[in-house]
């Protein structure tokens, strides 16, 4: 269900949500390309936050070169950027994020890094975020285990990266029945690289992925988030 109050006095806000993009070893490939038509967008758009839904790096033996490029990139941003991770980039001893922590290269990163989840409140804006970091990609693993209750006062997005209405066994699932007991304004889902609508109430999406092979059908969610109105959140293609 939605957070908002009767009386809404929350600022309106916007959020790029994006996911996937899974850099690897180049610094001039397709999805370095697309990854940085997402922060063109957002600067364009002049959003309140970024948020990247997990898999940002591809595997967790990427070059500092990469790591730094992205650093370079949001910095072209400067506005806050949340970042979970996702099963190519799991937070573990041997992760990339452990190895090459972007927020020592830019200071606006706010990564969900706790497995029993953490919770950022974004400065400048009234959005606020919570997210589980993925240590393992395994069944056990819950995205949206013990999400906590919306505040009034924030717009609350809610982070996961998994598969909702997995088979069973399947890793990381996400199910309708806990998307039916969320409070929360939005959920940002990463993991399937096409973008799809999967739940209404809280409105939750797949922003797909910003670069994809085989498919011109690539892009990115534009979240805009108004007092006393539904939420309204745009797919946006990166090939115009």
């Amino acid at each position: 269900m939605t957070s908002s109050p009767a009386s809404d006095m929350r600022k309106p806000a916007t959020l790029v949500h994006t996911s996937d993009c899974h850099l690897d070893k180049t610094l001039d490939g397709p999805e370095q390309q697309a990854f940085s038509s997402v922060v063109d967008l957002a600067i364009k758009r002049d959003a309140d936050a970024l948020l990247i839904a997990g898999d940002l790096f591809d595997h967790n033996r990427v070059k500092p070169e990469i790591v730094h490029w992205v650093a370079s990139e949001l910095n072209r941003y400067s506005g806050p950027v949340v970042l979970l991770v996702g099963n190519h980039d799991v937070f573990h001893e041997s992760s990339v994020h452990n190895k090459h922590d972007l927020r020592d290269l830019y200071e606006h990163l706010y990564m969900l890094d706790q497995p029993d989840g953490s919770i950022f409140d974004l400065p400048g804006t009234e959005i606020s975020v919570w997210g589980r970091a993925m240590v393992e990609h395994a069944p056990e693993f819950q995205p949206l285990l013990n999400a906590p209750k919306a505040r009034p006062d924030k717009w609350n997005v809610i982070a996961a990266h998994g598969l909702v209405n997995a088979e069973a066994g399947r890793s990381s699932p996400i199910y309708t029945h806990e998307l039916n007991e969320l409070s929360a304004d939005y959920v940002a889902l990463g993991h399937v690289h096409v973008h799809s609508v999967v739940h209404e109430n809280p409105l939750t999406m797949y922003s797909g992925a910003p670069y994809h092979w085989g498919s011109d059908k690539t892009g990115c969610i534009i979240v805009d988030f108004v007092p006393n109105e539904p939420v309204q959140a745009e797919w946006t293609s990166l090939n115009e």
